[in-house]
């Protein structure tokens, strides 16, 4: 049953997910050394108990499941320093884009928020303002000046490494396009 519990958390994380029918179903059908008919009846039974053996896993694991992420930082920083709906969007989608990177796991959310927030201020050509860092409502740490610089720093080495990897892509792209319209020659020596 556990096993049944792991392999459903494994599937959550992976870019192939399978559905908790189909693990329950192979759950069921591994259990009952492989009696379809039964396997079928059984299904149900497995789903709701590999439902409650997750929760299990994943307390066993101390994982938190309640996770803080940018964006509600976000909401309560724009209005309080007047910054413009759409420059919180930018920042929004700056958060968006930094999830695909180690950005969420170096920084905690109120900083990346911060650091999200100064960034599209920039880009925007705003200058950015240090009471960004004497928030009402948010609490960063001491070295919160440092830590948005490195942010900032983090997520302009992120947008510049997939740009490069777009650039790269493209040329890649170019060059297989002109080799395959230009006509084989033989080659004789």
């Amino acid at each position: 049953d556990v096993a049944g519990a792991c392999v459903v958390l494994a599937s959550k994380v992976e870019e192939n997910k399978r559905g908790l029918k189909d693990i329950s179903m192979a759950c069921s059908y591994v259990a009952v050394k492989g009696q379809a008919k039964e396997a079928a009846d059984n299904r149900e039974r497995w789903e709701r108990s590999l439902k409650r053996l997750e929760i299990v896993v994943l307390e066993n694991c101390c994982f938190d499941m309640n996770i803080l992420h940018p964006y509600g930082f976000i909401d309560r920083l724009a209005p309080e320093f007047g910054i413009p709906v759409f420059i919180a969007k930018s920042a929004t989608a700056i958060i968006n884009d930094s999830m695909r990177s180690h950005i969420c796991l170096l920084y905690r959310p109120e900083v990346a928020a911060v650091a999200a927030l100064y960034f599209a201020l920039e880009i925007h050509g705003h200058v950015p303002s240090r009471s960004l860092f004497e928030s009402r409502h948010v609490m960063l740490p001491a070295n919160a000046v440092r830590l948005v610089e490195e942010c900032v720093g983090d997520m302009l080495a992120f947008y510049q490494r997939e740009a490069d990897s777009e650039r790269e892509a493209h040329r890649q792209q170019q060059k297989a396009a002109g080799a395959s319209s230009r006509p084989h020659l033989p080659h004789y020596t």
